[in-house]
This record gives structure tokens, C-alpha cells and sequence, in this order.
């Protein structure tokens, strides 16, 4: 096993264009780290040069304490599952899995059955060991291909969306298979995805990259809570964060659906704004709850306001309603023209908020609903940066680099 560590990485192809754009990134030994992001944001390429099938256009990759930029995939000591499972058709699941270790020759017989048998069996393919891959459900053709890599006893295991080709329950089901077998092995993994669920509940810590820039590298529970722009904010959650457009003026934050009294937190940013300044406020659906389900003593942590609900969603455990607002034309107009060049979600006419499942509210009805006001961001629409990020014990806003 070893740490990884990536100084200053950058990918340009033949065009100049920056794939990876000066990732800096320290992936402790045995940890599990989320590699995150939509489609084409670097994620699988940095993956890719972590294990040699991508060269390095500058920077330092170390896996432990060796420089590996000019070293061959096959001397890095490094296992990768593929999305396609990768597996040889005409050979048994015993002979997938034992593959890469008779292709190093070091190894007799007798070792490569002992391995291949305790690989099998960790994964619950003892049974299926003469079978050929045209005969396994994709589950198991995943636990072959994840076979392969435990018994090479690798420094690290690659995982480059492994899960994208199975349906919703069987991805639920190897999602904990993974984790399982990550945290028994305890083997440094790096995991690309693109699908947040897998990211939120597999790593110890995610990695969330923009146009192979690194936006913010924190806990699965530190990205929801206290997003670093507006780009995570509204790539992590779903349902995702609600953007509205805010105002300060005098003592209140004025919302289109509700004034908020002026947190003292808050004070500062409007200090910096001057008087009528706009920002994005984001807000997640859980912050709101039907009022009728809010106690006392929390109903003074936050506001109340009247809705006309549009839709709602029963999911059994949850309730999702959306709920249309109106903002100032020039509010609006304003913040358009400032947030034109970011690339987060757009501001929206309406807003999502969860309700408790057994509310009985249901489209077309009027509601009162509560705003957790302690839940509430603002953004500067200039840079997307999250004014009201919390700082950690040091005094100082965690940075986005690892």
C-alpha cells in the first residue's frame, strides 16, 4: 500500500488544451478518494496518469516516495477496474482473475490457486470459478473484474466508473460490496464517478473537478454543508440547491419569497457590498419544512411565508414540492448579467423544498412554509465564491487543494 500525490499535474493534448489544469492532490495511504465531476472534466484522465496509460505533460506524480511520471503502467504496482469490466470471453472467471499473475511469471501454481481462492471467496465467486463471463450477471462480472486487481496485492486500486453499467438496485448493492472491501483491505483506492450518490457515500474524502481545474477537496459531509462556490453547491445534492437572487437592505435580506433578519455573520458581507448589493443565495430543499410541523422553539431559528405549491412528489420517505416565485425584474436582470460567464446552475423561477412525507399538502394548495435561515448561502455572482463558508479550527477557510 502507499500514499498518493500529485504536484501541480497538468494534461494538454495536441491542441494546447489544458484536460488537467494544475491538479495538486494528497491521497493518504489507505484512504478511499472520490475523483467527481460532469463529463469531461479530467477526472478519468488524471486516473489514467495515475497509472501510466496517460503521459504527464508537467508536474510530479509519487506513489509513495517514487517519482512515477516515466515509469511503465506495468511498474507502478497499481490495479485498475475498468467501466467494461474488461474481461477475456473465452476464459473461465478462475483464469480472469488469475491473468495478471500468471503474466508476471513469479509466481507457482500452487500460489496463483491460493490467491485466486482467496480473492473468490472474499468476493462470494467460489462457486462460480469454471464458469465463463457470458454466464454471470453483471454484478458478479464486476466482482471478477475486482478480483483481478486484489490478487495482484497492489500499492492502490483504480476504479474508473465501475458501476455505470449496472442497474439502480445492483449499483446499490456494489456500492457496499466496494466499501466493504476497501475498508477490510484497507488499500489506497481512488474511485472516479460521475454519480454523486456514489461519491457521497463511498469516499472519506471527495475531489470535485470543473474543466480539469480542482474546486474543492473535503468530506462527503463538508461538500454539502459548506460548498466552496457556486459550482459544487449546486453540482452536490439532490435534489440540488435552490439559487434565488438576494438583496441587502438596512437590517433584512430580502429574498422573493421572504425577508430574513440580518445574521450577524452576515454583517460583514453587507459592509463589503454597500448598501442594495445583490448576491445568489443558495439554499438547500431540506432547509425548508411545512410550518405545521415546526415546533416552538425551532420555528425562532428561521422565518415562515406563504406559498402557492405548483407540484409535489411523494417518494414514500421523502416529499419534494416546488413552489414558483417572482423575483424584481432588475434584481434579476442584474444578476444575469454578472453570473453570465459562470457555468453554475441558472437561477430558477422556482424553488424545491422537502416537506415532511406525511404532509398532506398537494398541488394547487396554499402552504406556510419555514426557512432555516442558519442553512442559508450567499454567493458573489462575480466569482461564484461562498461568502458565508464557514472557516475551520485553524481560523481559515479550508483550501481546495488536498
Amino acid at each position: 500500500m502507499a500514499a498518493i500525490t500529485m504536484r501541480n499535474i497538468v494534461k494538454k493534448y495536441g491542441d494546447g488544451f489544458p484536460a488537467v489544469n494544475d491538479v495538486s492532490l494528497d491521497i493518504a495511504d489507505g484512504e478511499f478518494m472520490i475523483l467527481v465531476g460532469p463529463s469531461g472534466c479530467g477526472k478519468s484522465t488524471l486516473l489514467r496518469m495515475i497509472v501510466g496509460l496517460e503521459d504527464i505533460t508537467s508536474g510530479d506524480m509519487m506513489i509513495g516516495d517514487v517519482r512515477v511520471n516515466d515509469k511503465a503502467p506495468r511498474d507502478r504496482n497499481l490495479a485498475m477496474v475498468f467501466q467494461n469490466y474488461a474481461l477475456y470471453p473465452h476464459l473461465t472467471v478462475f483464469e480472469n482473475i488469475a491473468f495478471p499473475l500468471r503474466l508476471s511469471g513469479k509466481l507457482s501454481d500452487d500460489e496463483i490457486r491460493k490467491r485466486v481462492t482467496e480473492a473468490a471467496n472474499t468476493l462470494e465467486l467460489g462457486e462460480h470459478l469454471e464458469r465463463k463471463p457470458a454466464n454471470l450477471s453483471g454484478g458478479q462480472r464486476q466482482r471478477v473484474a475486482m478480483g483481478r486487481a486484489i490478487v495482484r496485492q497492489a500499492d492502490a486500486f483504480l476504479f474508473d466508473e465501475p458501476l455505470s453499467n449496472l442497474d439502480a438496485k445492483l449499483r446499490g448493492q456494489m456500492r457496499t460490496e466496494i466499501l466493504r472491501l476497501q475498508r477490510r483491505l484497507g488499500v489506497t483506492t481512488v474511485y472516479v464517478t460521475h454519480d454523486q450518490t456514489e461519491a457521497m457515500t463511498l469516499g472519506d474524502r471527495v475531489a470535485v473537478l470543473k474543466k480539469g481545474v480542482l474546486q474543492q477537496v473535503a468530506s462527503p459531509r463538508e461538500l454539502y454543508d459548506q460548498p466552496v462556490n457556486l459550482f459544487v453547491a449546486g453540482f452536490i445534492g439532490s435534489p440540488p440547491m435552490n439559487f434565488v437572487p438576494a438583496r441587502m437592505r438596512g437590517d433584512r435580506l430580502e429574498l422573493p419569497f421572504a425577508s430574513v433578519p440580518m445574521r450577524d455573520e452576515w454583517r460583514g458581507i453587507a459592509q463589503n457590498g454597500g448598501e442594495d448589493a445583490v448576491y445568489i443565495a443558495g439554499i438547500r430543499p431540506g432547509a425548508f419544512e411545512d410550518a405545521e410541523y415546526v415546533d416552538t422553539d425551532k420555528r425562532s431559528r428561521g422565518v415562515t411565508f406563504d406559498v402557492s405549491i405548483d407540484v409535489t412528489e411523494w417518494l414514500g420517505n421523502e416529499q419534494y414540492a416546488f413552489v414558483p416565485f417572482e423575483a424584481a425584474p432588475e434584481i434579476s436582470g442584474q444578476l444575469a448579467e454578472l453570473a453570465s460567464d459562470l457555468d453554475s446552475e441558472q437561477l430558477r423561477s422556482q424553488i424545491c423544498v422537502e416537506l415532511d412525507p406525511m404532509s398532506r399538502v398537494s398541488a394547487g394548495d396554499k402552504a406556510t412554509l419555514w426557512l432555516d435561515t442558519e442553512r442559508l448561502h450567499l454567493f458573489d455572482p462575480q466569482t461564484g465564491d461562498n461568502l458565508t463558508r464557514t472557516v475551520d479550527s485553524r481560523g481559515r477557510h479550508a483550501a481546495a487543494t488536498g
